[in-house]
């Protein structure tokens, strides 16, 4: 038994040798490749060398950093308009899943502050030939009956439903005040200014 259990020692020491010896010319390779890869000039064929399988990991990445440290530094690139911006999301949503979200994200913001902007600019100035008198309702709630002069300038802010014109008014005293005028008398009493 004891003559069974030197002769498995000695294998397995054996084994162990030829083990270390194995890993040790493994790795006086991967360093002579590397070496050899370093001394090229060319930054191409250096590049290509990250794929020879002489080389151990480590020794691998100490190629790259050594490539990454000759590479010039990556420049920020700005999009010059907001529609490369656009294409480029959509073209990285085709392909990504993430992109989409984000792209979705992004636009669903923007398109509620562009909506709002939108119902929130008016379409035109107008002044009116006579002095009216307007029921003006306020950001807070309350009403008030307000008469415009004839040289006061009035803001269209677009139709309703009915063909109404809707109007908005800045007070001083209470802010934006909104009324709605009749299409048929908005039109026989308007005077449209160009501004």
């Amino acid at each position: 038994m004891n003559e069974r259990l030197a002769t498995l020692r000695k294998r397995f020491f054996d084994a162990k040798v030829d083990a270390d010896t194995s890993k040790r010319e493994v790795r006086q390779a991967s360093a002579a490749k590397l070496a050899e890869l370093r001394a090229l000039p060319d930054p191409a064929a250096r590049l290509a060398g990250l794929k020879d399988p002489a080389l151990l990991p480590s020794d691998r990445q100490i190629l790259e950093h050594a490539i990454a440290d000759v590479l010039p530094p990556r420049r920020i690139r700005f999009p010059r308009a907001i529609g490369d911006t656009l294409r480029s999301g959509f073209r990285h949503a085709r392909y990504h899943w993430r992109g989409l979200v984000v792209v979705t994200l992004i636009s669903i913001p923007i398109m509620v502050i562009g909506g709002w902007a939108l119902h929130n600019t008016g379409q035109a100035k107008v002044h009116f030939d006579r002095e009216l008198a307007f029921t003006w309702t306020f950001s807070d709630g309350h009403t008030e009956v307000h008469a415009l002069r004839v040289d006061t300038a009035v803001l269209v802010m677009g139709r309703n439903a009915v063909g109404d014109v809707r109007l908005r008014f800045w007070s001083a005293r209470a802010g934006h005040g909104e009324a709605l005028m009749s299409s048929e008398a908005y039109d026989r009493f308007v005077i449209p200014t160009s501004e």
